[in-house]
């Protein structure tokens, strides 16, 4: 199951209809800074159901909409549809989900044109194995967000997202998968490092804290680690917790940045290894990430501001010479 496509029209900078699709694999997204990239991930969130206007960046219930211009003029409703493919082959079984809102504030989720409630929309995409998709996204300014919490505060969040109470607990199988899948992404993100992971008491409360040793037999723990290495390490976490929920696709804004060159070519082999079995939509300007896309998507900015897709086409020689010139 993947994204194959998104509509996007009067959503945030979006004036007019703006249609992109997605082959499974990695799918990058390009553009310069300010035109309008991270909105296409929050529209997916949006679409899935996101009620937190934190989520999707927003202040207030206004900014969902495209404020207008001199060449366009405001939104008067904002709409997302997302197409979820069950496979390349299988065409007879896409997936339409479409949400829609006007400035009187009637919200509408549909399925296959059928209209649903908020509830039985949540309820319907469970039923899809998409129970968790607004979980899966990671932004650049969250990046390292899980190793700045104390312990307790950590454990609390891994168990949010894996959508049990924290009094439940995870220890066995689990936690014992989140391990192993977190150390194989840290050895290729950090070559002949270490991490565990250790369930310990914090102020009266369960907490989780991550041991890395790091090459020259340094033992850190979560809070010792310096910016780069908590960049390194709390991604591959993020992405070990992720991998237990089984989401179709990983949204990706521009989370290499924090990380040095060494390890910028280090993501090539991780983001191979989770793109096996994920699709990844990712947002970049790292030149390494680039020459891993299955799919490319060009962003810009019309002279009023507004965002429109430049190009899109499926990998081929053509990249880089493109990724040069726009």
């Amino acid at each position: 199951m993947y994204l194959e496509q998104i509509n996007i029209e009067g959503f945030k900078s979006f004036s007019v209809k703006t249609n992109m699709s997605f082959q499974p694999g990695i799918s990058v997204i390009i553009g310069n800074n300010g035109v309008g990239k991270s909105n296409i991930l929050d529209a997916i969130v949006w679409a899935l159901g996101e009620s937190d206007l934190d989520r999707i960046r927003c202040y207030h219930d206004d900014e969902i909409f495209f404020a207008g211009s001199k060449e366009y003029p405001p939104a008067t409703c904002a709409a997302v549809e997302l197409t979820i493919a069950n496979g390349k082959e299988d065409k007879s079984r896409m997936i339409q989900l479409r949400r829609e809102v006007d400035r009187s504030g009637a919200d509408r989720f549909f399925i296959a044109d059928r209209i649903y409630t908020p509830a039985a929309y949540r309820e319907k995409l469970s039923e899809f194995d998409l129970k968790h998709a607004l979980k899966t996204i990671i932004r650049q300014e969250q990046i390292n967000d899980i190793l700045l919490q104390n312990p307790g505060m950590r454990f609390e969040t891994i168990c949010a997202l894996l959508g049990f109470s924290s009094s439940d607990g995870f220890a066995g199988p689990l936690m014992d998968a989140i391990a192993d899948r977190l150390q194989r992404y840290m050895s290729y993100l950090i070559p002949d490092a270490g991490v565990r992971l250790e369930l310990i008491s914090h102020n009266g409360k369960k907490g989780l804290d991550v041991v890395a040793t790091l090459p020259g037999n340094r033992v850190r723990r979560a809070h010792q680690l310096s910016g780069g290495e908590k960049a390194i390490t709390s991604l591959a976490l993020k992405l070990a917790v992720f991998n237990q929920l089984r989401n179709p696709f990983f949204l990706l804004d521009e989370v290499e940045p924090s990380l040095d060159y060494t390890h910028h070519k280090s993501m090539q082999a991780f983001l191979k290894d989770l793109a096996a079995d994920t699709q990844l939509i990712m947002i970049t300007h790292l030149r390494s990430t680039i020459e891993l896309a299955d799919t490319l998507h060009g962003v810009r900015t019309r002279r009023d501001g507004s965002s429109f897709m430049k190009f899109y086409f499926v990998m081929d020689d053509r990249l880089l010479r493109l990724y040069k010139c726009c």
